[in-house]
């Protein structure tokens, strides 16, 4: 199916005003911004729903629980573990998510996708694939490695010793961290691309 440009071409100029609004009202995550800007400064991309990946305690019966889930608290940023202890006071079953990088991109064709596809797995995401074709564009999925989840606290006990929560904290920092040089090595792979125009890259 090959991709209505006109439309996609008016899709990315809303994208991009809606980000710019999101921008000014703190709703963007700060990590990923200059990420965002270099995948938009491609002619033949941009990007929707992202996140440069975080830590979260949240409160489910089961991890994962969709319909049953409340997050209680989420760090884009590194965390000590005084911010962990008043949190563990509440809810009977809580569990610690560290949840990778997520980027949506959509491109103007397959040829573009393919190439996105080709500079996201030079910078080290292997879980990147498309995940819709349409007229409206070929949306690309990239997700990061970097994931831990566990429970904290089930049935209103402590499941994990106090003692050990320190170093809970610095294995979800790390991993966070591990987030952060991943979104940082692909802005630079992107920054690095010699520009690459509609004629190009826009053609099936």
């Amino acid at each position: 199916m090959q991709v209505d440009i006109t439309a996609w071409l008016k899709n990315r100029e809303f994208s991009l005003k809606r980000l710019e609004e999101h921008r000014r009202e703190g709703r963007v995550d700060q990590d990923i911004l200059e990420l965002l800007d270099a995948i938009n400064s491609l002619e033949y991309a941009f990007t929707t729903s992202s996140c440069s990946g975080r830590i979260q305690i949240y409160e489910a019966r089961e991890p994962g629980d969709k319909f049953g889930l409340r997050t209680l608290v989420k760090w884009h940023n590194l965390i000590e573990y005084p911010q962990l202890e008043p949190i563990l006071e509440e809810g009977l079953n809580l569990w610690l998510a560290v949840l990778p990088p997520i980027l949506h991109i959509n491109t103007c064709s397959l040829r573009a996708a393919y190439h996105v596809l080709g500079l996201l797995k030079e910078s080290g995401f292997k879980r990147a694939g498309i995940i819709s074709v349409s007229r409206d564009g070929v949306v690309i999925e990239a997700l990061g490695t970097e994931r831990m989840e566990m429970p904290l606290k089930l049935e209103g006990r402590l499941v994990v010793k106090k003692e050990l929560l320190p170093l809970i904290v610095e294995r979800a920092n790390s991993l966070l961290m591990r987030s952060k040089v991943r979104i940082s090595k692909l802005r630079e792979v992107i920054l690095n691309e010699a520009p690459g125009g509609m004629d190009n890259l826009c053609g099936e």
